[in-house]
């Protein structure tokens, strides 16, 4: 079995982010391990983007958390009431600045601090400490995020759109035998593709040579279409979805020639069938296109 059967790249590159940052601790840069392993936690994400957004997020947070427990440490209120009262104010100052998803670290730092803090120590210094602790952790976590195999969502997204012109072909298929059209497979395979192509977008500007997006999206909105026509034959009586041998051997030979041959049916076919299925092979043509221009991209990169 192979080890990324059960352990995904993500969590391997945690895990080497997570080394480094506690190897740093033992260095004068970091003066508590822990806040800036944490750090290196939440900075790193599925993608580079949502890794500089959860970095830049948690980062804010221990900075507005830091001066807020600082402040509070210089009023001298030994009592959980001086608790409640800065997580309060803590909370009030994320919504006020439009940082409250930085609301739960921004909270916690601001009580660490209130809780941690010893009589011998200054409130300043522990409080920079603080964060800076937790800037080393997110730097070193989206500097490993970026360096070590970023997820090749490209190549993902060709396999993708491949199963999906796969399970149009089994559609067909069905369609030309008279069989129930199964929907569910291709519904999933949409979900799929819908999440890595978000994945891909949200990345584009980490890419060394990222493909033309509008070509993606025309070749997601591609797919969308094969499904939405499936789904129209489907609702079509079977004496609808009638052909003639001429017109069934017109479909096989397509898919035969490589999708790239004119389909041409003849009479006598329902209007609404025929339409449809026009229409889902038209989308087949334009995901091949996709593919062969994927694959070359592919090719190209690795050379």
């Amino acid at each position: 079995m192979k080890i990324n059967s059960f352990i995904g790249m993500r969590t391997f590159k945690t895990g080497i982010a997570v080394v480094i940052t506690a190897t740093l601790g033992h260095t004068f840069l970091i003066s508590n391990a822990f806040y800036a392993v944490i750090g290196t936690i939440f900075a790193l994400q599925n993608t580079m983007k949502s890794s500089f957004v959860a970095g830049k997020n948690r980062l804010l947070g221990t900075v507005l958390g830091a001066i807020i427990g600082y402040v509070f440490t210089l009023i001298h209120f030994n009592h959980p009431i001086h608790l409640g009262l800065a997580a309060i104010v803590t909370i009030i100052c994320c919504n006020a600045l439009n940082i409250s998803t930085s609301i739960i670290i921004a909270t916690t730092v601001c009580i660490s601090i209130l809780l941690g803090i010893t009589s011998d120590q200054d409130p300043l210094i522990y409080s920079l400490l603080r964060t800076t602790d937790t800037s080393i952790g997110i730097i070193v976590g989206i500097a490993v995020n970026y360096v070590i195999a970023q997820p090749n969502y490209l190549g993902r997204l060709r396999s993708e759109i491949e199963k999906i012109e796969s399970l149009t072909l089994d559609l067909v298929k069905n369609i030309l035998i008279h069989q129930d059209l199964n929907m569910h497979p291709l519904n999933i395979e949409l979900n799929r593709l819908n999440a890595i192509y978000h994945n891909y977008c949200a990345d584009t500007k980490f890419q060394k040579n990222p493909v033309s997006l509008q070509q993606l999206k025309c070749s997601i909105d591609a797919c969308h279409d094969i499904y939405f026509h499936a789904k129209c034959i489907a609702k079509l009586r079977l004496e609808e979805t009638e052909m003639t041998f001429h017109n069934k051997m017109e479909i096989i030979e397509f898919f035969n020639e490589g999708c790239d041959t004119t389909v041409k049916l003849e009479q006598p076919i329902d209007p609404i069938f025929e339409y449809h299925i026009y229409k889902m092979l038209d989308q087949v043509q334009l995901l091949t296109v996709t593919l062969n221009s994927l694959s070359a991209h592919l090719e190209n990169n690795k050379e």
